[in-house]
């Protein structure tokens, strides 16, 4: 049984071109690619040349692809569009990850704990239980919100709106389940993927409500996932209050700096290799591949 990897990206980096051809060594390995629709035609150049072609690798058609920005529906957008292309597939799980994650486990390791995860139901998507979720969705974000202006006016704009809209009348949420918060980044298995669908299907309202959210990425499938009360049970870490990005299987270090999440480097290999989980994100975008390839093969029994 195949798994599948969809990963976002819009520029070539090192732990792209790694993490891709890492992931192709495996005939088990499905790897979806979209490609940001405002990634000029040399920039996507340069991943075609550097990724190639293979038969387990699919390039989103580029009239197909997503602007995608951040914190906006557009997010929500590229990840319904990868989760419906994996179901062309025969699959047990699909994993989504960006350009700048890199796999911890090698592709041996990783499908034989998919093996014994699969035959559990394990689910691994995180929630921050201490999180209200319902300010991603209570207030219309405009346009500006989303744009990475980190100019003093446009620190102060955002600021301002916040300030006001807070203290205004809010959308009413009534209609929709209790929301959770966690890590955009997730591996499900195949029936929950067609659950996602089945719901978003039949509650069409919910789809519409995270419109004008504010990184509703983080909120929309887990409040799918943990309103089920049978997915809920089987979801990795839950009972052990694990942080939300570990629950999804990723190593993410929030707490060190001196950027949060900080950008990792050689330095956080021993720490990332020491978690065990699936992936950790995210590497600095020039780090060597040779270094990348050495790595693996250090913290690693079984190569490849």
């Amino acid at each position: 049984m195949n798994y599948v990897y969809a990963v976002i990206c819009h520029k070539i980096t090192n732990p792209l071109i790694f993490t891709v051809h890492h992931l192709l060594k495996s005939n088990k390995s499905i790897v979806l690619l979209h490609i940001d629709k405002k990634t000029n035609q040399m920039e996507r150049e340069k991943i075609y040349s550097n990724l190639g072609k293979h038969s387990n690798l699919y390039y989103i058609k580029e009239q197909e692809s997503i602007d995608v920005q951040w914190g906006n529906f557009s997010q929500i957008e590229v990840m319904l569009l990868l989760m419906n292309k994996a179901l062309d597939f025969e699959f047990k799980y699909f994993s989504l990850i960006s350009g700048d994650d890199i796999p911890i486990l090698p592709n041996i390791k990783r499908e034989i704990y998919f093996e014994n995860s699969y035959k559990k139901s394990i689910e691994f998507i995180g929630i921050n239980i201490n999180n209200d979720a319902s300010d991603r969705l209570g207030i219309n974000y405009p346009n500006f919100f989303f744009k990475k202006d980190h100019s003093f006016f446009g620190k102060m704009k955002r600021k301002l709106f916040l300030f006001f809209a807070k203290k205004m009348k809010r959308k009413n949420l009534s209609h929709l389940p209790t929301l959770y918060k966690g890590s955009t980044w997730f591996t499900l298995t195949d029936k929950t993927i067609k659950y996602i669908f089945n719901y978003v299907n039949t509650n069409p309202n919910y789809l519409k409500s995270f419109k004008t959210s504010l990184c509703g990425d983080e909120v929309f499938f887990q409040t799918i996932v943990f309103n089920n009360p049978d997915l809920k049970t089987k979801i990795y870490g839950l009972d052990l209050n694990l942080p939300d990005c570990e629950m999804g299987g990723r190593y993410i270090d929030w707490i060190t700096g001196p950027d949060f999440p900080k950008t990792l480097d050689e330095s956080d290999f021993n720490r990332a290799y020491k978690s065990q989980l699936l992936f950790s994100r995210k590497f600095k975008e020039n780090i060597p591949l040779s270094t990348l390839e050495e790595n693996m093969k250090k913290y690693s029994i079984n190569n490849y």
